[in-house]
């Protein structure tokens, strides 16, 4: 018995309708296509496949929101270059992390630790520590890092004084440089 073909648009209807089946022949059509761009964009076979699942699963959790006005394939690439641009800015972020972290260490480089503990690792590990910090330590350092907002700001913000968010941040630093120092296996 010949395997009949069934439009995309007619498998998004039965996708939306909960069919497990159309959601999977949509995802055979067109997990390669999208992986194979990720994977271009990122250069990391891991990454490329964890924002291809990303994707295709969003797509299943929000069928019922989701209204479809272009073609899925077109809606599949749009939904890509979002996450690749999200996970160029989530890079960029946690390199600045990384690279502040040896900023003022003469001894030791971000190449040489890197050598030590491959780069996923290393922001897995810091991801780690930041959510280990003390509630206040954390935000006030998250403010710094990813909202980039200066320690007067935040004080401002926080209704701190700018020496204790200094002092924050500081800490902050150095409970992540112990952190990569004691699984790197040198001394920051």
């Amino acid at each position: 018995m010949a395997k009949v073909l069934h439009s995309d648009q007619y498998l998004w209807t039965l996708m939306k309708s909960d069919d497990e089946r159309a959601f999977r022949e949509i995802y055979n059509r067109h997990w390669k296509s999208i992986y194979t761009q990720a994977l271009i964009k990122t250069g990391i076979e891991e990454d490329a496949c964890d924002i291809t699942q990303e994707i295709f699963l969003y797509l299943w959790k929000n069928r019922q929101q989701i209204e479809m006005q272009v073609a899925l394939s077109t809606y599949l690439h749009a939904a890509l270059r979002h996450k690749i641009i999200d996970y160029y800015r989530t890079s960029t972020v946690k390199r600045r992390y990384i690279e502040q972290l040896f900023l003022h260490n003469d001894q030791t480089d971000v190449p040489q630790t890197a050598d030590a503990l491959n780069m996923k690792e290393l922001t897995q590990l810091i991801d780690t520590e930041i959510q280990q910090m003390p509630t206040r330590m954390r935000e006030i350092f998250l403010m710094s890092r990813d909202e980039e907002l200066p320690s007067a700001q935040i004080a401002a913000k926080l209704q701190l004084s700018d020496q204790t968010v200094r002092n924050q941040i500081s800490s902050a630093i150095q409970r992540i440089r112990k952190c990569i120092a004691q699984h790197a296996g040198i001394l920051l």
